[in-house]
């Protein structure tokens, strides 16, 4: 246990030195950390076996869902409060449904291409966000990226749980049917989010009590996990409980200032939760596998690549007002990257799943191709985007 931790630390560091240095040749820090695991998994394949799963990234997962709810504007996500449902919603409907029509004609059966589709529906815009800091990105745009993200994380979990079920009939399990599958996302989502605001709300009166920064800090990590945590025993979904906690917990507790405050504070919480679990994305990454299924691995990227365009450029300017600028577009387009959440979906696949080798080598080729190829171009094409600022 202590020489996998010592490892583990020594990654950590080896991610962060590398991160500093490749920001100069415009990698993002979620790329660079991913190539070290990447890196570190081929070279001691023995030592990295620490594995990525829902129970794992479970215990990142809140502050990272925290930590991008606490910078959401709320006045921006009101306004863009419309885009962000239909991304997230029907979004991801239309994401999953894409990827399986064209997976399903590379060879996979339906229900697994369907499952495939709804982990690869959620977005993971960790580096798109970093990077949006030095590009003066309109604050309504950030809002939808990032709420964007922390919606279709939700919605893409509870589909993705819904479709496992589904597809375990065949192998005994018991699934519920489709009318009692939707009851429980609504369900699940509705729960989640009156968890988290009245997590939130209760917090706020021992915030308010003129606590020290320290304490106020300390209490936003207890409804970051706490909230969470109480959502799943409910069976709620923790996603939106801890999103919801922390647009709650700042709009009721604290003033401009403070708010500054905990800002920092989170930004090194949320960049250390981030690093790990893009590190451990890396260490858990199968490079070799993504040559296996060549056929189905291009009808996957083909197809996650069209079902962005068709977020980005049909679906996303439905009822949006005031109207998307045609170069915000172009930035919600390049935003679908997927990375640690769509990974340890796969990873935590029944062993006996349909098809559960082939669909772990497309979620693994997603995964690389948007992080780290996808990562390292966006940079340079988003500074090309000239109607960027919001022209």
């Amino acid at each position: 246990m202590l020489a996998h931790l010592a490892f583990f630390t020594g990654l950590l560091i080896a991610a962060y030195l590398f991160a500093q240095i490749a920001h100069h040749a415009g990698l993002p820090a979620a790329a660079a950390t991913t190539l070290v695991g990447i890196t570190a998994a081929s070279m001691f394949p023995d030592a990295a076996t620490i594995a990525l799963t829902p129970v794992t990234i479970a215990l990142f997962l809140p502050a990272i869902i925290f930590d991008g709810a606490w910078e959401i504007d709320g006045a921006a996500l009101r306004r863009r409060s419309l885009t962000i449902v239909i991304l997230a919603v029907p979004g991801v409907l239309v994401t999953a449904a894409i990827i399986a029509g064209g997976t399903v004609l590379a060879g996979l059966a339906v229900v697994p291409a369907f499952t495939l589709g709804a982990m690869l529906a959620a977005t993971d815009p960790v580096a798109v966000l970093a990077l949006f800091r030095t590009l003066s990105i309109p604050t309504d745009l950030r809002t939808i990226v990032e709420g964007e993200s922390i919606a279709n994380d939700g919605v893409a979990a509870l589909l993705t749980t819904t479709l496992v079920g589904l597809a375990m009939i065949g192998a005994g399990a018991h699934a519920p049917s489709i009318p009692v599958a939707v009851v429980t996302a609504v369900y699940a989502s509705g729960a989640g989010i009156a968890i988290g605001a009245a997590f939130a709300f209760v917090a706020a009166r021992f915030v308010r009590a003129a606590l020290p920064p320290a304490a106020a800090i300390a209490i936003t990590l207890v409804v970051a996990y706490g909230s969470y945590a109480l959502a799943t025993l409910a069976d709620a979904s923790g996603i939106f409980a801890s999103a919801a906690a922390g647009i709650t917990l700042r709009a009721a507790a604290f003033a401009k200032g403070d708010r500054e405050t905990v800002a920092r504070a989170w930004d090194g919480i949320g960049f250390v939760a981030n690093a790990i679990v893009f590190l451990l994305v890396g260490l858990n990454l199968k490079f070799e596998r993504i040559f296996h299924e060549p056929q189905l691995i291009a009808a996957t990227i083909a197809t996650v690549i069209a079902a962005r365009v068709v977020l980005s450029y049909a679906i996303a300017p439905i009822g949006a007002r005031p109207q998307l600028p045609t170069g915000w577009r172009h930035t919600i387009a390049l935003a679908g990257l997927r990375g640690g959440l769509s990974l340890a979906l796969a990873l935590g696949l029944p062993l006996d799943f349909p098809a559960r080798a082939q669909v772990l080598d497309a979620v693994f080729a997603v995964v690389f191709g948007t992080v780290v190829i996808g990562g390292w171009t966006l940079g340079p094409i988003l500074r090309r985007v000239r109607t960027l600022r919001g022209s």
